[in-house]
């Protein structure tokens, strides 16, 4: 049987994806799935997104985990990190065998919508593409549902930087057999669109413009954050054979 993905948008896409029981990937390519992706290459040992400031700052004081996100793009004076992918990078002996509570302005809302109904749910990005798509038709192979890719967009509003990292996705779900609509293989030069978007002019206004090159690189990392219970951690083949 052919597998079949498809591009999908903001909260709509992602109650889409909820309500056909799919295998989901949220797409926030500035920044937080570069975020959550980052911190699990470089050894964070889970990351748990949710949707306020108030929750993230009571889990992390409850449980001694390490706060990172952002509002409109600025880190919050407590928190030990914004939404920077960069930064985790930098300063990741801080952040090995660690748990990362994570909140932003929109990536974790859509998480939060698409959780519901998903037979599993991913993050994805350029970042790690090649990863999640493996995961993802993983998943897909054995569970025999669709690949919905949910580009988040902000506000409800089309971004394209994420529409960039659902079709890198999707032309690696392609070279594994998924049946992937032909407008969503055309290849291009990620770095060039990410500049020109309206989220990286504001990044770039707030200090952040390193982010925008980082999150625009393709298929650095090997890792597919993937929603165990409360939490997104590495993808491993056990883990689907326990959802099954």
């Amino acid at each position: 049987m052919t597998q079949n993905a498809y591009i999908v948008f903001g909260e709509k896409g992602a109650r889409e994806a909820a309500a056909h029981q799919a295998i989901t990937v949220v797409i926030d390519a500035l920044r937080a799935s570069a975020t959550t992706a980052t911190a699990l290459a470089i050894g964070a040992q889970a990351v748990i997104t949710v949707g306020s400031l108030e929750e993230a700052r009571a889990l992390a004081q409850r449980h001694g985990y390490l706060v990172a996100g952002e509002r409109n793009a600025v880190k919050p004076d407590d928190f030990d990190f914004g939404n920077s992918p960069s930064e985790l990078y930098r300063q990741r002996a801080h952040v090995i065998g660690r748990t990362l509570v994570l909140t932003t302005t929109n990536g974790t809302r859509i998480v939060q919508a698409a959780r519901t109904g998903a037979t599993m749910l991913f993050m994805g990005t350029t970042l790690n593409a090649g990863a999640v798509a493996r995961a993802a038709f993983k998943a897909a192979e054995q569970t025999q549902r669709p690949i919905y890719l949910v580009a988040a967009g902000e506000d409800e509003e089309h971004a394209e930087e994420d529409y960039v990292g659902a079709r890198a996705i999707a032309r690696h779900l392609y070279q594994l057999g998924v049946a992937v609509p032909e407008e969503n293989l055309s290849q291009e030069h990620a770095t060039s669109i990410f500049l020109r978007t309206p989220s990286a002019t504001h990044l770039f206004n707030l200090g952040y413009g390193e982010d925008v090159y980082f999150c625009a690189s393709l298929d650095v990392f090997d890792v597919a954050p993937v929603l165990q219970e409360d939490r997104f951690v590495p993808f491993r083949h056990h883990l689907l054979q326990k959802s099954a």
